[in-house]
């Protein structure tokens, strides 16, 4: 198949299986993205060549990590490819990290890298595309890519006079 004609058979596939359904009522943790192998899938293809740097490392390390992937709108008809490798090298303490890629005028970009936690999509808009949560951090829309409301640490960066030992 020809890679444009790959796309947009891709794009159309996502469109009609991405809507993310309401949450439980009384909730507001969002909908779920379910992230899940699909080998051999349109989807499964974009997110290999999509991280392709990624696995190339991962296997010049002896590692084989699982691909697991999942799809939501987060604005509009905008879709979204969530995309996590899942391995003992690929994951730390905090778990796996996830990154996700939006696609619009033709192009995947990505949008969001390293989120960790289970990932959902809020009902909440920010600038016209989907909160998304992670664990206990909300990513907000900055107009070209997603970041955390966390605040950073406070870094104090007076220097110090060494303590002495007595």
């Amino acid at each position: 198949m020809h890679p444009s004609r790959f796309v947009l058979v891709f794009v159309a596939l996502l469109l009609g299986a991405a809507a993310p359904t309401k949450p439980p009522t009384g909730t507001s943790a969002g909908t779920p993205v379910l992230l899940q192998a699909q080998p051999g899938t349109p989807l499964d293809q974009a997110a290999r060549q999509l991280v392709a740097d990624d696995l190339a490392a991962a296997n010049a390390r002896g590692d084989r990590p699982l691909v697991l992937i999942g799809s939501a709108r987060l604005g509009g008809e905008r879709p979204a490819l969530f995309v996590q490798l899942q391995s003992p090298k690929e994951c730390g303490s905090a778990g796996c990290t996830t990154s996700v890629y939006a696609y619009a005028r033709g192009n995947w970009t990505r949008v969001l890298d390293s989120a960790t936690g289970r990932l959902s999509v809020a009902s909440s808009h920010t600038r016209g595309m989907a909160d998304l949560l992670a664990g206990n951090e909300r990513y907000v829309w900055t107009g070209t890519a997603y970041r955390s409301t966390r605040p950073a640490p406070a870094v104090d960066l007076r220097p110090h006079a060494p303590r002495s030992r007595r």
